[in-house]
């Protein structure tokens, strides 16, 4: 594997892969005796190579700096040990505990506890300017009570009403199709939830947004 050229690192790991996704892998070792996730951005031939390399490079910088972002704003996330330019390679600190989607049964009382707590950190996501991009509940892990944020790297810098509604719609997504017994009390403790950090005249802005977003595909499906 590829050596680090940051100061301090460690090789890259041949861990465990967790996650082969469409533009990168997501493997568990351990960074310097610690416990990590190295996410490694890799190469894509349907682009040009200069282009390639400009491209991962910059994701994986934008992730580290979301992350970064995120934890001003009060949001739980991993913490950043290192990032790997010359590879494209972020290592971060591996959140262990269960995740969101695995803690929700058929209890409305457990999901709405989770939901509102889930509200009030994508309300300080918003508040500070980020839309998460991937808000799911396979992005949220339970740690010594709390929630911590995962994955941005597809979150943006953005105050626009439209970007934070589609995080809502995602999340909302999300339940009713994996977790319909529970979905209406989750959304509902997850509106409460960012009401409380957002505030009612904002959250109303948010959820209109919302609903005209899912007029407009419900149209589109039926022309």
């Amino acid at each position: 594997m590829t050596e680090s050229t940051s100061p301090g690192a460690s090789s890259l790991p041949r861990g465990r892969l967790l996650y082969r996704g469409a533009e990168a892998d997501v493997i568990q070792g351990d960074w310097q005796g610690l416990p990590a996730v190295y996410k490694v951005r890799k190469p894509l031939r349907y682009r040009l190579p200069e282009l390639d390399e400009e491209i991962r490079r910059q994701r994986t910088l934008h992730e580290a700096e979301m992350i970064h972002q995120a934890k001003k704003a009060g949001v739980a996330a991993p913490f950043v040990y290192d990032v790997d330019v010359p590879t494209s390679t972020l290592v971060m600190e591996y959140i262990a505990g269960p995740r969101v989607k695995d803690l929700i049964g058929s209890e409305r009382a457990a999901a709405r506890a989770i939901f509102r707590e889930f509200g009030k950190n994508v309300a300080r996501l918003h508040a500070a300017g980020i839309m998460h991009g991937d808000l799911t509940t396979a992005n949220v892990v339970r740690r010594d009570g709390g929630l911590v944020f995962i994955d941005f790297g597809l979150s943006v810098r953005t105050g626009r009403l439209e970007d934070h509604a589609v995080d809502l719609r995602l999340i909302k997504e999300t339940l009713v199709g994996a977790h319909p017994e529970v979905a209406e009390a989750a959304m509902g403790a997850l509106g409460r939830g960012y009401a409380s950090v957002a505030g009612q005249p904002r959250t109303r802005a948010v959820l209109r947004q919302l609903v005209s977003i899912e007029r407009r595909g419900r149209y589109a499906r039926v022309t």
